[in-house]
This record gives C-alpha cells, sequence and structure tokens, in this order.
C-alpha cells in the first residue's frame, strides 16, 4: 500500500514538472504575469489530486484489521482535507487575481517564500512522523507512517514548485 502511494506520489510530480507552458505568443510582459498564476493554479490541481488520493486511500484503510494501517489511514484523511482546503482556497484566490490584477514580480516572490517556508515545515513533519512511527507502540505507529508519507510528498511538491519557480 504504501510503495503504490509512493510510485503515486512521484507521477503527479512528473505531471506538474512535465506539464507545459502555453501562449508563446503573447508579450514577454504578459507572458511572466500568466506563469506565475500558471504555475500556481497547476500545482494546486496536483495538490487536489493528492487530496483526492490521500482521502480516498486513507477511507480503504480504515476498513483494514491491522490498527497501524487504520491510524496511517486517518493521517490520509486529515491531511488529504486540509490539503483540498488549501489548494481550494487558494484557487480562489488566483482566480480573483486574474480578474483584479496583480505585481507578478511580488506574486512570484511571495510564492517562492511561501514554498521555501513550506519546505523547511515539511521536514519538520518527516522528523515528527518519524519519531511517532519509531516509538513502537502501534497507535502511534500508523499516524507516524501516515505523517511521514504526506511530509515527505509535500517536501517534494514544495521544493519541486520552489525550484520550479527560480527558472521562470
Amino acid at each position: 500500500m504504501v510503495k503504490s502511494l509512493i510510485m503515486s506520489v512521484f507521477l503527479l510530480m512528473a505531471q506538474a514538472v512535465l506539464y507545459g507552458q502555453t501562449a508563446a505568443a503573447v508579450s514577454q510582459e504578459k507572458q511572466i504575469d500568466r506563469d506565475i498564476l500558471q504555475q500556481q493554479n497547476r500545482a494546486m490541481n496536483v495538490l487536489l489530486g493528492w487530496s483526492g488520493l490521500s482521502v480516498a486511500s486513507g477511507a480503504v484503510m480504515l476498513s483494514s484489521s491491522s490498527r497501524v494501517t487504520r491510524n496511517f489511514g486517518v493521517q490520509n484523511i486529515g491531511w488529504g482535507a486540509i490539503d483540498g482546503g488549501i489548494a481550494l482556497f487558494a484557487k480562489q484566490a488566483i482566480a480573483k487575481k486574474r480578474k483584479v490584477g496583480f505585481d507578478p514580480e511580488k506574486e512570484r516572490k511571495n510564492f517562492q517564500k511561501t514554498l521555501l517556508l513550506n519546505t523547511m515545515l515539511d521536514v519538520v513533519y518527516i522528523g515528527a512522523g518519524s519519531v511517532l512511527a519509531a516509538s513502537g507502540k502501534g497507535k502511534l505507529k500508523g499516524h507516524g507512517y501516515g505523517v511521514i508519507v504526506q511530509g515527505s510528498f509535500l517536501f517534494l511538491f514544495d521544493g519541486i514548485n520552489y525550484l520550479s519557480s527560480k527558472t521562470h
């Protein structure tokens, strides 16, 4: 189960990284304006996909006879719900910026700062999950494994989006 979740993470990330830019005929300034919002929107689409996968896999895990697996599932559902809420909120903000307007350079810098901070927090999540998983207690192990998987996805997600935002 964990291997298939990890494979799904890599497939979702590959989709986000390989998704191409459009509208080459638009002026460079307009393209820069649109690039940051397109990147943010694509990132939120990936996060929504991960959210759905997390909630669905967590729901399946709840039916397991293993306490560790059920607790792993609880983490998947919780993190998936939060990720989904964040992604939907961000997509609404992106749509508003498209209508109202924004400073593209300021937007890019804020996006990069947010991603860098989140990447650092992701390391904390992975460490906390590792402590829980290593505790030796069945209840905490499942929660720990769940936090490790969620934190690892977010580390890749935030890190790749940060690096991608630096190249545009």
